[in-house]
Parts: C-alpha cells; structure tokens; sequence
C-alpha cells in the first residue's frame, strides 16, 4: 500500500487530479484544508489537500494462484452440494411426499429454492396436514397459503417513530447499496414529510463517495463524509434538523467485515436507528450463507434484495428468508432512480416459486 497527497483550490480540483493518475478505486484517508505560505500568512486563499492510497499492480502470477483456489473451493462446494443431497434422498427414503407434494418440492427446487430448505418445508407440511383425502387444487390452497405464511409480510422503512432516526445500509460490494439508498431518498423527498440528510463512510473508493454526492446534488440534500466513529457525531451535530439520516456504508469484500470496524461501533453508539441488509438476488445461495454469518453479530435488520430483474429465478428470496428469519423488505428492478424499487409482494414471489408467472 503506497500513499500520496493531492493539493487543489477546491476539493473538485484535488480529486481530480487524484483520480487522474489513480483511478477510481483509490482509497481516500483524509481530506483536510491547508493555507499557503505568503506575507505574513495572509493574503493566500486556502487550499484542499487529499490523502490516499493505492496498491502496487498484482503479479500475473498471484492472479492464477488465485484463480486456481476458487476453482477449487467451488467444486469442493458442488461436491459438497451432491453429498447432501444424496444423504437427504436415503434419510427421506422411508417417508416419501405424497405425488402431488412431490411434484411441487421439486418445482421449488427448479426455481431456485435450496433442496435442504424445500425438503424440510414439504416434510413438516406432510407431517401435520392429511393429504389423502385432499384433491390438487386443495393441496395447491394449502401450499400457496404455506408458502406465504414462510416469506412474511413486507416490512418498510418504519416512519412512526422520528426523533431522527438513523437508517444504516450494509452488505457486500457490488450488491448496489449506493443506488438503493439514492432510490428510497428519492421516494422519501417525493413525499415531502420529512427533512431528509445523507451520510457516507464508503470512504474505501472515490467512485462510491462522487455517486453519493452526485445523487446528494440532484435531490438537494446534505451529505456529510466520514471516517470514524468521532465524525458520525460531529455529522449529527450538522444534521440536527433532519428527521430521517441515511447512511451508505463501505462495500467490501464481505469476508473481510468485523464487528469492531469504526462503522459498526458507530451503529452500536445510536439508538434510534434501522439497519437494511442489502443482497443480490443473483448471488450464488452458498455465497449469500457466508455473507449472512459474516453479519451474524448485526441482531436487528431487515433484508432487500437488488437485481430483481436479472434473476433467473426468486428461490434465494425464500430461501434467506428461512436462514434468517428476518423481515423482507424492499427489491429493486433497475437502475433508474427512484423508480425501480418496491416493497416485496409476496404473492409475486408464491407465484413464481410455483410456476405460475
């Protein structure tokens, strides 16, 4: 990791010097106001200076190394995926699904639901309803009803409460977390009841900090950038008369989160506040269970799923729904903001686990 300084008039001009020789993913470390030396120190206009750092390019070789470790992890993880599902298939053996149920475990499983999770549901069902006196479509009623009652009503932003809540979005990178903040801040400025503010710790890729003060620009809202603990209170001080805060957090790698990093410590420190966890819907499920237990030290959040419309199927929504046991909330369809979000119609999701859209 190298570090370097950049010096502007204005922060505009720092940062674009910075990305000039940098790129995007440079990680910013402080920005601070300097003055220049003249007479007597007067008569010279301030300047910004930035701090960042970035990594030496990576060898070809330690690419391939690499490369080659997740190879090997995913087939251990696909062999892994066959062992089970031979072993469920031998313990199930000896109380087989009537056909019907059969029929639609295996429909849930073609649309994304995992076999562990479809097996158990359908087993427990067969274990407390008789079915042998119920014809197809009552066993659908049932299902569909079953089904519903597991995926939960969709739980939003909770404005009730507003002695100036603070809404955290966390998760892994590349889920979309800055774009979905952007969407439910258009949503909530459209509505014209509340004061809304915007703040930053994503302070790891300039990218992430201009799209957020590029959204910031367009809805005119206040955004504040901060890098620790200390300046999330200096933040709420300058953002007192705002009644909802929003709150982008860093995307990284998700195994690389602690529950002692500045912005957890920070969410520990307030209390009036909602925690989104936000997931692709696209993600393998094997990756969603590590992110998930990476998170496991969060108690309280509710989950959106984004990329909606790029799924081959909704199983993953079921199925983290039945790993968590924590409410869904929201999905988003697109980039267009704030358009492409809303609240989880379960129905839709029923449906569409059944085949039947």
């Amino acid at each position: 990791m190298r570090i370097k300084k950049y010096v502007g008039y204005t922060t505009h001009e720092a940062m674009n010097k910075l990305k000039k020789e940098l790129g995007s993913e440079a990680v910013i470390l402080s920005t601070r106001t300097i003055k220049q030396k003249g007479l007597l120190g007067f008569f010279k206009k301030p300047m910004v200076e930035i701090t960042a750092a970035y990594e030496n390019s990576r060898s070809n070789k330690g690419d391939l190394y690499d490369e080659r470790l997740n190879r090997i992890s995913y087939e251990l993880n696909v062999l892994k995926d066959m062992v089970q599902k031979i072993s469920s298939e031998v313990k199930d053996n000896g109380s087989k699904l009537p056909e019907q149920l059969e029929k639609y475990k295996h429909k849930l499983i073609e649309n994304g639901v995992d076999y562990s999770i479809a097996n158990s549901i359908f087993k427990r069902l067969n274990e407390q309803v008789n079915f042998e006196d119920k014809d197809n479509i009552k066993i659908k009623t049932i299902l569909r009803e079953t089904l519903l009652e597991y995926v939960g009503l969709a739980e939003p932003l909770n404005t009730d409460d507003l002695n100036q809540k603070l809404v955290f979005f966390i998760g892994p990178t590349g889920v979309g977390k800055t774009t979905t903040l952007a969407k439910i801040a258009g949503k909530l400025v459209m509505e014209g009841k509340y004061n809304i503010g915007l703040i930053t710790s994503d302070t790891y890729r300039i990218a992430a900090i201009e799209q957020l003060r590029v959204y910031s620009d367009i809805l005119q809202l206040p955004l504040k950038i901060i890098y620790n603990e200390e300046d999330m209170y200096k933040a709420l001080v300058n953002l007192n008369d705002r009644d909802i805060i929003l709150v982008d957090t860093a995307g990284r790698n998700h195994k690389e989160i602690q529950e002692g990093d500045e912005i957890f410590k920070a969410m520990n420190s307030i209390k009036n506040k909602e925690v989104f966890l936000v997931l692709s819907c696209t993600t393998e499920y094997k990756i969603l269970q590590s992110i998930i237990k990476q998170y496991n030290f969060i108690p309280d959040y509710k989950i959106i799923f984004t990329k909606v419309d790029e799924c081959e199927n909704l199983g993953n929504i079921l199925n983290v729904k039945m790993l968590t046991n924590k409410p869904l909330s929201y999905i988003t369809t697109g980039q267009n903001v704030p358009d492409d979000i809303e609240l989880i119609n379960r129905e839709k999701i029923v449906n569409s686990l059944l085949g039947e859209i």
